[in-house]
């Protein structure tokens, strides 16, 4: 998958779509930055390794 549309969506909604709490949500971003398959940059997120990101369970 390779696209450059950006999605706009708040934190809480998108934790509650993966049925997680918010907190909960904004550290398992943070441990996907830091393994290398996500970047953070402001308020954006992007993609850096898609199958990576697709191993996680």
């Amino acid at each position: 998958m390779d696209s450059k549309e950006n999605l706009h969506i708040l934190r809480s909604d998108l934790a509650s779509v993966a049925g997680m709490a918010t907190e909960t949500l904004i550290r398992t971003l943070s441990s996907f930055k830091k393994e290398g398959l996500i970047d953070i940059e402001e308020r954006s997120i992007r993609i850096l390794n898609f199958e990576g990101l697709n191993r996680v369970k």
